[in-house]
């Protein structure tokens, strides 16, 4: 490397060679510099044998701030360099000191010192406050290469003239090594204020020794001593909401609700519209209800005033006719400036009506006496025994037990998603106590896991994007799935897995699960969405149903514009349960184990993006571009010049290198949030978010305020303590034993995903619009066994797994279907199709293709090497999830989905005869049996691989005839299309 370098004396006078007289050629005048840059002004600095200081420079005025970092490039010339086993070795400082103290002065004993010295038999970087007590660095002097040298002193204590005790130096920083310095020191006595800096020189630096430095610099905080931007404050996306209730102006009250208002409302309203049945369903005589009908502040818009003051006799309200007397000028004034001054309502007046109910399902769980019933089938579980009570009072007799095959094959594809196939030693399991066995065995497996996780996955709508218009990738999502995965691998605790899900940010740490609350952040989220109250409003609806849906089982959407029509929830209960959530939002959440410094590259990182941004907003002003100015991420990062976009990769990169998990964390947390792409997103300012206030939005408008709400539970469970406030309550609440829905709204999940309906049909709504359960007892039972198990998922499939009503045969029954044509009483099997997952995993099973790797980042069928994953590990991406999943009705995942949708459609077969991928797994199949089957063999065992059972005599006859016309391929092709492949019997 080469340098130009402006060499300075130890006098400090410029050095240029002599003009001899008479010569025509000269200078005039110093080097112009361009203003671009490009250019560097190097000090050579050349040893005198003893102390010298030859380089210094006084600050402007004493700096007294709590830290000082002090930046410089140095150079040493390789023919010039000592080391310690051939010579005396090297020594240079820059220190900082109050004091010149001229040439010689020694600037030690409590000042900084920053450079190289000899470190036993090397030349090494050191820092010191004494020369009794240095301290070094792992890095060795090396010739001819460029060293940038970055210290900083500070204090350790604040305040003005306390002592700057605490030096940290780094030998060729990065923008992320804030945290890592290669050498830091502390001294008891230290200066308390710096008036000079210079550069030292001792007895180890030697007259014909070369050493360049340059481009000094000073700052204050670490960004700037990059040459970074100075912190700003964050550029909003938009004002101000016009309708944020904390701006809305407060009248006082002219109007008296009692004495004024009242009396209208009583006289000419609550004869149709009062009481427990008002007509059209609209109550007058009840707060919320009438808010909805009204825009406080806003009697023009306001829809009650528009029906009295209506001419049209088919909208005027109260209706024309002798029976009716409208309002006059003066009632309909009161009203006007009543809603005018915000709706002031008396409550003791008009108590909002208790909630009452005597639905079955929002009764307490009582357990039920286990039937005694007299059978000769086998009652191997006591749900046996409530479905055998149920069967003789309708007259019917249970199916057969089914064959061994077919338990075989029934447990493997229910428990795992796989054939039987793959599970060497399971098609020898030929009696009860072998498939209890078995059963328990497969209940640990990462087989079983991943297929009923993929369930829960449907309940949580998880997909690894924002969906909507941009649809923007989450790369951290998959967290999230494999957390559910590891859950029911280890049977985790049902009320412990609510908890996670709901609050594992706020957790004690020892508890903690960030990646658990990814079923919340799991919301769409627009990031094409201007107006931060809407785009913030659409992840809370989402959020509040999906989690009534999932837990509870109720349809509680419906009470996010009115009180529910059927169901006992008010619209106030609604915003009462999205209080729970208001004070946070989804992010890219860094986990536990990140480093330290890890916050300071994300507070680094968003301080160059403000400043930039802050920048070119100002730029575009200048330039008379309208408000709001936009400027979105991509063109910020477009905006920055080199220096800063190298930082902002460097603190993207290390910052992407840090385990994290798209996950939601409360605005009062100690979470540390990561940046995440967004075009739009919310403000990243949680301090903001934890003041955040929940409001009831008028017809559930989101930009129609209502009054504040607290958070709280459904009135209808009964009253909510004062002291509720977080989701941890709330998932306290939910979990809770006495909760009535929670474990019957669990146990008929699994009871469906085991038979295909659940005991209640409409498995996510439990309200009096879904289906009643069709054995009530059977369910209470099971959710009280639930509870008493310690909420054991597993203990309730080897219920199920266990019973004789499991393991029956479907033979087929016209007296009993004449008797029960929907088979209720579960009197035979129910077979049903496989979903996309096991479709498609089980054909990788039996063509020998399938990777069995559990976990980590999601993987398409595009990159598969050796083998292709699980279904459950394909990228999830909204709007684009694997065709092979969507054909065989995979959810879109935009809502919470209890219940898959089975179709039938022309596609689907084309698709298993047809496909790329099929025709693959075919060959892949064909040569599977192949290797493993004599020539004569080849067509059983490719069946007995994808069947779990013997060929018959006719079925081999055909399929060796099969053969004689066609190629291996194509027969294993038609087995893998075969119904019975396809369907779990």
């Amino acid at each position: 490397m080469r340098f130009l370098a402006i060499a300075l004396l130890l006098t400090c006078t410029w050095h240029d060679a002599p003009v001899q007289a008479g010569n025509p050629v000269g200078w005039s005048g110093d080097w112009t510099r361009s203003r671009s840059g490009g250019t560097a002004q190097w000090f050579e600095i050349r040893g005198t044998g003893g102390r010298n200081n030859p380089l210094r420079r006084q600050l402007r005025v004493p700096f007294d701030g709590d830290q000082l970092l002090v930046r410089f490039q140095l150079r040493y010339d390789s023919s010039s360099i000592d080391t310690p086993p051939n010579g005396n070795g090297e020594f240079l400082v820059l220190w900082l000191d109050e004091q010149d103290g001229g040439d010689a002065a020694g600037h030690n004993g409590g000042v900084p010192n920053i450079g190289l010295h000899v470190d036993q038999d090397k030349n090494a970087f050191m820092a010191r406050y004494t020369s009794t007590s240095q301290h070094f660095s792992e890095t060795q002097l090396q010739g001819d290469r460029v060293y940038t040298i970055l210290a900083k002193v500070s204090r350790s204590q604040s305040g003005s003239g306390l002592p700057y005790d605490r030096l940290s130096v780094w030998i060729d920083p990065e923008i992320t090594d804030a945290g890592t310095p290669a050498i830091e020191v502390s001294a008891k006595n230290a200066i308390d204020s710096i008036g000079w800096i210079g550069f030292a020189t001792g007895m180890k630096t030697e007259r014909d020794d070369r050493i360049l430095v340059s481009e000094l610099s000073l700052a204050t905080t670490w960004m700037e001593s990059f040459g970074l931007p100075a912190r700003v404050a964050p550029t909003p996306t938009t004002k101000p909401p016009a309708t944020n209730p904390t701006t809305a102006p407060t009248l006082t009250a002219t109007v008296n609700f009692r004495t004024e208002v009242y009396p209208v409302l009583r006289q000419h309203c609550f004869g149709c519209h009062g009481g427990d049945e008002p007509e059209s369903g609209l109550r007058l005589d009840h707060y919320d209800e009438v808010l909805n009908h009204l825009s406080p502040r806003d009697a023009d818009a306001s829809h009650l005033i528009a029906l009295i003051e209506s001419s049209d006799p088919a909208k005027q309200m109260p209706p024309p006719g002798d029976d009716h007397t409208q309002l006059s000028a003066d009632e309909i004034r009161v009203l006007r400036d009543w809603i005018d001054e915000g709706v002031v309502w008396d409550h003791q007046l008009l108590p909002t009506p208790a909630m009452q109910t005597d639905h079955w399902a929002l009764q307490r769980v009582d357990r039920p006496e286990i039937p005694a019933v007299a059978t000769t089938r086998p009652l191997r579980t006591p749900i046996d025994a409530f479905l055998a009570s149920n069967q003789q009072d309708l007259g019917i007799t249970a199916t057969e037990t089914a064959s061994w095959p077919t338990l075989q094959r029934r447990i493997a594809l229910d428990l795992t998603g796989l054939p039987p196939s793959a599970f060497p030693g399971l098609e020898q399991a030929a009696s009860h106590e072998a498939l209890d066995r078995w059963i328990d065995q497969l209940l640990c497996s990462p087989a079983y896991a991943e297929r009923w996780g993929r369930y829960w996955l449907d309940l949580a709508r998880w997909a690894e994007s924002n969906g909507h218009q941009h649809n923007r990738p989450r790369p951290y999502a998959w967290r999230y799935r494999d957390y559910v995965i590891q859950s029911f691998q280890d049977d985790k605790p049902y009320d412990q897995f609510i908890r996670e899900q709901l609050a594992g940010d706020e957790l004690p740490e020892e508890s903690r699960c960030l990646e658990a609350t990814g079923f919340l952040a799991a919301a769409r989220y627009s990031g094409n969405e201007l107006d931060k109250e809407i785009q913030r409003q659409d992840i809370l609806v989402d959020v509040v149903n999906t989690t009534a849906k999932t837990f509870l089982g109720v349809t509680l959407e419906c009470a996010q514009c009115h009180t529910h029509k059927f169901d006992p929830f008010t619209i106030r209960d609604y915003y009462r349960l999205q209080a729970f959530f208001t004070r946070g939002q989804p992010g890219n959440l860094l986990l536990a184990d990140a480093p330290a410094e890890t916050e300071s590259w994300v507070n680094a990182r968003w301080q160059l993006f403000d400043s930039v941004h802050a920048r070119m907003v100002a730029q575009k002003r200048r330039a008379g571009v309208p408000e709001p100015v936009l400027v979105i991420p991509k063109s910020v990062i477009g905006g920055m010049n080199a220096q800063e976009r190298k930082a902002f990769s460097a603190l993207d990169s290390a910052i992407a290198s840090i385990p994290q998990v798209w996950g939601w964390s409360g605005g009062d947390s100690d979470v540390t949030v990561a940046p995440h792409e967004m075009r739009w997103p919310l403000p990243r300012d949680l301090r903001s978010v934890a003041e955040m206030k929940t409001y009831l939005r008028l017809r559930g408008d989101a930009k129609s305020i209502g009054p504040e709400v607290r958070a709280g539970w459904p009135a209808v469970f009964g009253p909510t303590p004062d002291e509720v406030t977080s989701r941890t309550d709330l998932a306290d609440w939910i979990a809770s034993p006495d909760n009535p829905l929670t474990a019957r709204v669990w146990v008929n999940r699994i009871w469906q995903w085991h038979f295909g309906t659940g005991i209640v049909a409409t498995s996510g709504d439990f309200g009096t619009q879904g289906a009643s359960p069709t054995h009530p007892e059977l369910l209470d039972w099971l959710a009280d066994e639930l509870v008493a198990s310690g909420w054991s998922t597993r203990h309730i499939h080897r219920l199920i797994l266990r019973s004789s009503t499991y393991r029956q045969s479907a033979a087929f029954s016209q007296r009993n279907h004449d008797l029960d044509p929907d088979c209720q009483s579960l009197w035979r099997w129910p077979p049903r199709r496989l979903e996309s997952e096991a479709i498609r995993d089980s054909a990788l099973s039996v063509a020998g293709r399938l990777d069995t790797t559990v976990g980590g980042p999601s993987v398409g069928d595009d990159d598969a090497e050796d083998g292709y994953r699980r279904s459950v590990y394909l990228p999830q991406q909204r709007e684009r999830i694997a065709e092979s999943l969507t054909l065989f009705d995979s959810p879109a995942a935009v809502t919470t989905c209890s219940l898959r949708r089975v179709s039938t459609v022309s596609l689907q077969p084309l698709y298993l005869l047809n496909s790329d991928f099929m025709n693959t797994i075919s060959h892949h199949f064909a040569e599977r049996v192949r290797n493993t089957a004599r020539e004569d063999q080849y067509a059983a065992t490719a069946l007995r691989l994808a069947l779990g059972r013997d060929a018959s005599e006719e079925e081999a006859e055909k399929m060796t005839q099969y053969l004689r016309d066609h190629s291996l391929e194509s027969l294993c092709l038609v087995i893998l299309n075969l119904s019975e492949f396809l369907y779990v019997n």
